[in-house]
């Protein structure tokens, strides 16, 4: 009964949030959201100057749904509030849960990813930009598709003072819902990949394999989109990142939906990321 009246509670005040949000009843400095769903404002963020990009210093570039957005349920904040930034619409912010740039309002993986990168050394300062958008396949970010235009429109404040170093991928629930097949979807992620073009020069990929997304009896690992991912990977320019289809079990997602990240979940993506993304710079240097 206490876990049905929580989960009540949260949809009522989720409800509130948006009747506020859809008539503009909100400070300059409270929530606020685009028409794409990204989170462009959100009270408590710390506003810093965006540090110069040198050799140690990683760009990531985060893509994708709703796991690579704010849909979690832990909120981070970095540890390393003088090495780890959130790049937003020409401005830097202390990293912190949500990311800006993203959709959803709560927690993600991104941040205790970026602080990985800092612990195990492959980056002595790093900057996210977030722009996964819940719900999204992707044939909306493959060439075209409305979101791709909104993401190279995003990359051109960023590209004229950063090189993007690494690529997070981590999208698929919305096309095994939709049944995309294998080459469908291995020709859409290239079109997104050759879309972006020199934004992404030199940077290395890192995808996700994850379809898996509630309790559809129809799920089954070898779906036709977890075989279009991991056709993807070359171990050259894209790496798997996180086999989240495997990796998550029943504790690693929220109770409320049985698709999103619980905190056990966070740190488990987190880690396979970071250390998908140390192994591929360590062969590098």
């Amino acid at each position: 009964m206490k876990k049905k009246n929580s989960y009540a509670i949260k949809i009522v005040i989720f409800i509130l949030y948006l009747v506020l949000i859809y008539f503009g009843f909100y400070r300059k400095d409270f929530i606020r959201i685009d028409k794409y769903e990204r989170l462009v404002s959100f009270p408590g963020k710390t506003k810093v100057e965006c540090p110069t990009q040198k050799k140690e210093t990683g760009v990531l570039l985060v893509i994708g749904q709703s796991n690579s957005a704010n849909y979690a349920e832990k909120i981070y904040a970095t540890e390393f509030p003088d090495k780890v930034f959130n790049y937003f619409d020409g401005r830097c912010y202390v990293a912190s849960s949500p990311l800006l740039g993203a959709s959803g309002i709560y927690g993600e993986f991104i941040t205790p990813l970026a602080d990985k990168l800092i612990k195990d050394g492959i980056y002595e300062n790093v900057i996210i930009i977030s722009a996964g958008i819940g719900g999204t396949p992707i044939s909306r970010w493959k060439s075209g598709g409305d979101l791709n235009n909104i993401l190279l429109d995003s990359l051109k404040g960023p590209e004229a003072s950063y090189r993007v170093t690494d690529i997070i991928w981590h999208q698929g629930e919305a096309d095994f819902l939709l049944g995309t097949s294998a080459d469908e979807y291995f020709r859409s992620f290239h079109s997104l990949v050759d879309s972006l073009g020199s934004s992404i020069a030199n940077a290395k990929i890192f995808i996700s394999i994850s379809t898996k997304c509630g309790s559809d009896p129809t799920w089954h690992v070898n779906n036709p989109v977890a075989r279009g991912q991991k056709a993807l990977i070359d171990s050259k320019q894209i790496f798997l990142g996180a086999d989240t289809d495997v990796l998550l079990e029943r504790q690693d997602r929220r109770v409320e939906d049985d698709c999103h990240l619980s905190q056990s979940g966070q740190e488990k993506t987190a880690r396979d990321y970071a250390n998908s993304i140390g192994k591929a710079r360590s062969n590098l240097r």
